[in-house]
């Protein structure tokens, strides 16, 4: 019996390491289950260096082992990001966009270039790590980077520095449909999907307000202006390039239209005849 108590100690232990290891959250059920597991096995009849070994190792192993899957867990490859120089306030990535260009590439590295408004659209997937290399540009191209704080409210840091804001979507737009008829009967009303973000703030004087509502919401409608143009623009070489498609049916179905006078106009020159040699 005591020899099934050590085997189911044990198991107890793997199974509440495991969870713990994976989610903070399974401590509340991983401790008590660990302990229980410690219980048993201390109760069986393996000698006290078994005993010791098969308990302690797991608590010996528990950080490394958490912070290990935690880099596994959220690793993504590192990417660059570049600063226009002198720049300050708010930066932010918009994904998902069909009319966004996609990742530059420098040394094989994906970089991010943004722009004066410090707004940058991409046609990629949302990227939910947080891996990157600042760097402020200069006029002629050269590269300073900048490091990456988690407390922007510290006077420790030396200017200029880039702190992560959040990710979010902006709410919907909607873009009416076209007054013309006949496009109107082609194309649907479309519903635009919301703006999905990244945002980073760049410090580069002390007398920037990152709590500035007003600036905020400023930022907020630049952004939805900025992405509604670029769609926009997409959409209209989307139209433009239907225009000859829809030219072609029209000549077709003008050219149906034409046969189908011609064979009307056949059957009756064709009646005329048969009238006419009737009667004579």
């Amino acid at each position: 019996m005591k020899e099934k108590l050590f085997y189911i100690g044990l198991t107890l232990i793997i199974f509440s390491f495991i969870g713990c290891v994976i989610s903070f959250y399974l401590l509340v059920f991983g401790i008590p289950t660990f302990l229980v597991g410690t219980l048993l096995i201390f109760l069986s009849r393996q000698t006290i260096k078994v005993k010791l070994i098969t308990t302690l190792t797991p608590i010996a192993l528990y950080i490394p082992l958490s912070y290990l899957f935690l880099y596994v867990y959220n690793y993504s490859v590192t990417k660059t990001i570049l600063i226009p120089k002198d720049f300050e306030g708010n930066l932010r990535v918009v994904y998902e966009e069909k009319c966004g260009q996609n990742y530059d590439k420098t040394d094989d590295v994906k970089t991010l270039t943004f722009p004066e408004s410090g707004i940058l659209i991409l046609n990629e997937d949302f990227d939910r790590h947080i891996n990157y290399k600042y760097y402020i540009v200069d006029n002629v191209g050269k590269r300073t980077e900048i490091p990456q704080v988690l407390d922007f409210k510290s006077k420790a840091h030396r200017l200029p520095y880039v702190s992560v804001g959040g990710s979010g979507t902006l709410g919907q737009t909607k873009e009416a449909s076209s007054t013309n008829q006949e496009e109107e009967e082609e194309e649907e009303e479309e519903e635009e999907e919301g703006i999905t973000y990244t945002e980073f703030y760049v410090y580069n004087k002390d007398t920037i307000d990152r709590n500035d509502y007003k600036s905020q919401q400023k930022f907020d409608s630049l952004t939805t202006a900025i992405v509604n143009q670029c769609r926009q623009e997409k959409n209209g070489s989307h139209q433009s390039s239907r225009r000859p498609h829809q030219f072609n049916l029209m000549m077709s179905a003008s050219n149906v239209d034409i046969f189908r006078m011609l064979i009307a106009a056949s059957r009756c020159l064709q009646f005329l005849y048969y009238q006419v040699i009737f009667f004579t």
